[in-house]
This record gives structure tokens, sequence and C-alpha cells, in this order.
């Protein structure tokens, strides 16, 4: 099966998306991630923007195209880390993103960036979602009012409260699940 990953809107709208050969890579497909677009659409306006699981690039570079300031895209795979580059220079988006061929704990541990939106979809079977979550909060990577998005299977089990976090929403499309957290507020939950 031969899934087509495209720019949904803003100034790139139409650019069909390279993936990665195989399966090991699992690209979000264009109706959720439009979906989700529309959820967070005020936020993603000059936001920072943080794709940890890059994959092809495709939900970074659809926040770029819909008008985020910045976002940086860290893919561990060699390959698909390839993809993720031809992906930024088809969209000539190379002065806006930044591309890290790094594993994600690596990158939270020395990150120096605050971020407005992350996005959080590793592959399945990493089951990386609380370690994410709990390194974003002890390395203070979130910035004041940012949402972190995840994506997962729709029965995979995800804390809807860390010590850092809450799961104010989430939402499931057929097989897949996108959960959004924000801070916790002090004294309350």
């Amino acid at each position: 099966m031969f899934i087509i990953i495209k720019i949904i809107a803003g100034s790139n709208k139409g650019f069909i998306l390279k993936t990665k050969e195989g399966l090991s890579t699992r690209p979000t497909l264009n109706r959720i991630k439009e979906n989700v677009f529309n959820i967070i659409r005020e936020k993603v306006v000059n936001s920072n923007f943080l794709d940890l699981f890059a994959g092809s690039g495709g939900i970074a570079l659809e926040s770029i195209s819909r008008g985020a300031a910045r976002a940086v895209l860290v893919e561990k795979d060699k390959k698909a880390f390839a993809v993720v580059k031809a992906n930024i220079d088809k969209t000539k988006t190379n002065d806006k993103v930044i591309a890290i061929n790094s594993d994600y704990k690596d990158y939270l541990k020395r990150s120096i960036d605050k971020f407005d939106l992350i996005y959080i979809d590793p592959p399945y079977e990493l089951e990386a979602y609380e370690e994410c979550l709990n390194l974003i909060g002890n390395y203070k990577v979130l910035a004041n009012e940012g949402i972190i998005i995840v994506e997962s299977k729709e029965n995979q089990e995800i804390p809807l409260v860390n010590d850092y976090f809450l799961c104010y929403r989430n939402i499931t499309y057929g097989n897949t699940k996108i959960w959004f957290y924000k801070e916790k507020q002090e004294g309350r939950i």
C-alpha cells in the first residue's frame, strides 16, 4: 500500500512529500494531520515547533506552511533523516527548519530551546510516550502555554497526568489516537 503525504494548507499547500520506503516509519495520514492542525490552528502562527520523531518531516513542514516561525525536526534513522532533508529542500524551508540526526533522549537532554508545540509520534514498538513527557518536563523544553501532541495507536496506554503535564483532550481517528497535553497548573490538576 502506498500513501501519499502532502502539505495540506498554507504557503506550501499541495507539495507531495517523499517518504521512506518500507514499514519502519509510519507517516501521519493527511486527514489526521488536517484535524490536528485545525485544533491547534491559533497556536501555530509564529510558533517554535518541535517534531521529535520526524519520519518524513511532514508534521513540522505542515507547521511551517501554516505560519510557524521555526521548526526543529529530530530523526534518528539515517535513511529517514535523508528523506527529511530532501523534503526540506523540496519545500524550500531551509531558512526556518533545522533537521537534527539524533536520538530523542540525547536531543531533549541537550536542547536549550523552548517550544510552543511539540509533536511526539515514536515508532509504536518503542513505547517512549511516558519517557518523552517526563524528559520534556524535566528539561523544561515546553514553553509557557505550550502544547504537546502525542500520536499513538488507539489502544496505547499513556498516563493522563504525570509530574509535569495533564492530558486535556484526546481523540481517536480509526486506529490512531491523538493526545493533547499542557502543563499542570499550580495547585490544580
